[in-house]
């Protein structure tokens, strides 16, 4: 899961994922989980870095790097692929889904342009 939401964070450019936002919960037996996502939003950075890093890179990180934290999630490069995938297929349905609210026509644009632009420097992933 950590897996995904990093990822996600990549392709949409919420960039201001720092440690804050990501959390744990403890049951009443002391077994650990991931909390909901929260504080996910269109959020670039003025250089484009990331507040939490992919194995050391703040932005455009190399597939050796995502393949790492792919195999520390436990996912083989075939399974990361597939969740890249479904990330970036999401990612695209933006500009239809944004119609159905109060968003401007321009704000729909910027954003889909940036998150284009990312898509564009990180593809290399998906091969």
């Amino acid at each position: 899961m950590l897996f995904r939401r990093a990822l996600f964070n990549l392709f949409s450019a919420n960039q201001d994922d720092h440690t804050k936002n990501w959390a744990f919960l403890q049951n009443d037996e002391g077994e650990w989980r991931l909390s909901p996502f929260y504080d996910i939003t269109f959020s670039p950075s003025i250089n484009g870095e990331h507040c939490t890093a992919f194995c050391g890179y703040g932005k455009t990180p190399p597939k050796k790097a995502v393949q790492e934290l792919a195999n520390k999630s436990n996912f083989n490069w075939i399974q990361a692929k597939q969740v890249i995938e479904e990330i970036v297929t999401e990612i695209q349905s933006f500009p239809i889904i944004a119609k159905d609210f109060d968003i401007s026509k321009n704000t729909i644009k910027m954003i889909s342009r940036y998150q284009n632009d990312l898509y564009i420097s990180n593809k290399a992933l998906l091969k």
